[in-house]
């Protein structure tokens, strides 16, 4: 009986390990970004600043997006220090708004393109966070977070994707968070719009099979980032309790850790134990042997830990919730 069921296993993994070396694509893997355009949305402050610096010191050619050109211009001036002194790596901004209109944003980056070449590498960090009990967000905020966190990912993605089929190469990179992962209290308008951009991100992956065109989701949890600051504003107590657990990143750990993944060919870029943990139940993408592996063996462990942490969330909000009431009776007495 026993080696009927280790005749059963090593089987299944035989036909596993055989299915995903002859049908998975195999990764490009790129050393550096010479030679290469490389454009990121939300590239004046925080992670998106920090994936733009890593994209001069790999040596590419790098193009910012966002509206303040103040601000652009001033990350351009830190990003050019950068350039060892003989380097002639073009580094500029684009003035854009990402929520505008497809023929925008189409127009903008096409001008881009016959300026400096095209784009091989698309990173779209632009994105905000405004927390709060759905019952009670104002429903334009619902909306901003949707356009800009879901549609300023959509729309440059659309327009890069046909181009870089066409010379079959290229890289995109999209920047969600752990709370596409798993529903958080005070997460839930901004967990939906970056449950969306993972929702997309899975699909085009299949959509670019068989070419050597990849992307990368990429989930940091709370980053110190000026976003972050704006956020925390917003933060009911039960959400910074149930965040803060995770810990606080830095911009330029995410930004470095994100770019090489991207450049490895990884299909997700996670951060700590709780990213390891949350992509491993709920991601659905194929990514490795290693990664199907360990899914297998470990996925009714890492799911009773899962719940066991969900559970503690739980308790907070129920904490929360008797602590209001008990509140509320205080002043009606």
């Amino acid at each position: 009986m026993i080696f009927m069921l280790c005749a059963i296993i090593i089987a299944t993994l035989a036909v596993l390990f055989l299915s995903i070396y002859f049908y998975l694509d195999k990764k490009v893997i790129y050393k550096d970004l010479r030679n290469k355009h490389v454009v990121i949305t939300g590239g004046s402050s925080g992670i998106g600043k920090a994936a733009a610096a890593e994209a001069v010191k790999l040596g590419g050619d790098v193009t910012i997006i966002g509206r303040d050109v103040q601000k652009l211009t001033s990350v351009v001036n830190e990003l050019t220090a950068l350039r060892s002194p003989d380097s002639k790596q073009k580094i500029q901004y684009v003035s854009l708004d990402v929520t505008s209109d497809y023929q925008t944003i189409e127009k903008r980056l096409s001008d881009l393109e016959a300026e400096v070449g095209p784009i091989f590498m698309l990173v779209t960090c632009a994105g905000m966070c405004i927390c709060g009990q759905f019952e009670t967000m104002k429903p334009e905020e619902i909306k901003q977070m949707i356009d800009l966190n879901y549609f300023g990912t959509a729309y440059p993605t659309r327009y890069v994707l046909p181009g870089m089929k066409k010379r079959n190469e290229g890289i995109i990179v999209f920047v969600s968070t752990e709370a596409a992962l798993i529903g958080i209290y005070g997460y839930s308008a901004y967990g939906a719009a970056k449950w969306a951009v993972r929702g997309l991100a899975e699909s085009v992956l299949m959509e670019l099979v068989g070419t050597k065109v990849s992307l990368t989701l990429a989930f940091p949890a709370d980053t110190d980032t000026p976003g972050f600051v704006n956020e925390e504003r917003t933060k009911p107590r039960e959400t910074k309790l149930i965040s803060g657990s995770g810990g606080l990143q830095s911009p330029e750990e995410v930004g470095k850790k994100m770019m090489h993944d991207a450049l490895n060919g990884k299909t997700y870029s996670v951060f700590g134990a709780s990213g390891t943990i949350l992509s491993t139940l709920f991601c659905g993408s194929i990514e490795s042997f290693q990664q199907v592996i360990f899914q297998c063996f470990l996925m009714g462990l890492l799911r009773a830990i899962s719940v066991g942490i969900i559970l503690s969330f739980h308790k907070i909000v129920r904490d929360g919730l008797r602590e209001r009431k008990v509140c509320e009776n205080s002043k009606t007495k």
